[in-house]
């Protein structure tokens, strides 16, 4: 079995003269390695080196290790550590597949077959006729929505590129706008990440553009249309916009109706990522991974898949996953399953 790796040793201060009794720091050090599993020797020699008197050493050792505090910690530890070699295995079958890094494009599901293969394996998929079936196809273009929403107003985000923050702060990069002036903002811009109207602005649940859904078509047995409300969310952006690598607390149907957006996935199994998030998000870019400073995102299997017009894509709750924009885009996504779909409490990044 390969020895999991042990986490970053602490160094703390070391003071002056040799203590009459360890700092909380130096404590916190001698539990963090004797949980990891460091040698004994490295420990002993560290702190000796660091002016500690071996019979010093030798009662704190003996009272950390009898400590109520640490038993209980190697407890938890011997669970957590389970629950990673369940994580593994998912990880080592994974990469067995033929083309592990590829996601399926199908036609044709039906119900039954997209909840049992997909939703209940937890495996993403590209639907490519569902969103071909809409009126909204074809028909959603920024002249369209333009014309037909113009006078509504919306909230959107502005100033994205000043804060590196931009998606955990969208609350405060929001602000209300006509959307005809957005969509000529958005024609105007080009190539940007400087303004998006995105999920989080809540803007398809707005009066003003409920009529959006009459021009779509549900998948018969898929989506449960009397909870539309608050359970939908609306894009539309230039080129150039990015969603930072994050994963959902629900399953979500992702469709694109114009323009092109690629998708960096990695499965809720690579545990990589849990080494460096913040809530929902991770501190990983997956365009450009700085493995110095995560080296186990490298063992990580990251798939990619590019959406074009009429395709939709099936996000099973947990993945990561990266999102940018290629050209000016328009989504519409749902998660208004007929199935069970709360899973609010799966915050594995969270402390």
């Amino acid at each position: 079995m390969r020895r999991l790796r042990p986490p970053r040793r602490r160094r703390p201060r070391a003071r002056p003269a040799a203590p009459l009794t360890l700092s909380p720091d130096w404590q916190l050090w001698i539990a963090d390695n004797l949980l990891a599993g460091a040698p004994l020797d490295e420990l002993l020699s560290t702190l000796l080196r660091h002016g500690v008197p071996r019979p010093e050493i030798d009662a704190q050792l003996g009272a950390i290790r009898a400590s109520p505090a640490f038993l209980a910690a190697q407890r938890h530890l011997r669970a957590a550590r389970r629950l990673d070699l369940v994580a593994r295995l998912h990880q080592q079958l994974d990469a067995t597949r033929s083309l592990p890094r590829a996601i399926e494009r199908v036609a044709g599901l039906d119900a039954e077959r997209f909840f049992d293969r997909y939703y209940a394996t937890n495996t993403p998929v590209v639907l490519t006729d569902v969103v071909t079936a809409w009126p909204a196809f074809g028909r959603w273009t920024p002249a369209y929505l333009k014309e037909r929403f113009g006078d509504v107003e919306v909230m959107a985000a502005f100033g994205r590129e000043s804060d590196p923050d931009y998606d955990l702060h969208t609350p405060a990069l929001s602000r209300p706008v006509r959307f005809g002036d957005f969509v000529d903002r958005v024609l105007a811009a080009g190539e940007s990440n400087d303004l998006y109207l995105v999920a989080n602005n809540r803007n398809s649940d707005r009066d003003g553009l409920r009529a959006l859904f009459d021009d779509v078509t549900l998948p018969e047995g898929w989506l449960d249309p009397a909870r539309l409300q608050g359970s939908t969310a609306f894009w539309f952006g230039p080129g150039g916009t990015v969603t930072p690598m994050h994963h959902d607390t629900s399953n979500i149907l992702f469709g694109n109706l114009y323009g092109q957006k690629r998708f960096l996935l990695v499965a809720p199994w690579e545990t990589a990522l849990l080494q460096s998030t913040r809530g929902v998000y991770s501190l990983v870019d997956p365009e450009k991974p700085d493995l110095e400073r995560f080296p186990g995102f490298a063992r990580a299997t990251v798939r990619e898949v590019v959406l074009s017009p009429g395709e939709m894509l099936f996000i099973p709750v947990g993945w990561w996953h990266h999102v940018r924009a290629l050209s000016l885009s328009i989504n519409l996504a749902f998660t208004n399953f007929v199935r069970d779909n709360a899973f609010d409490w799966f915050r594995p990044g969270e402390r």
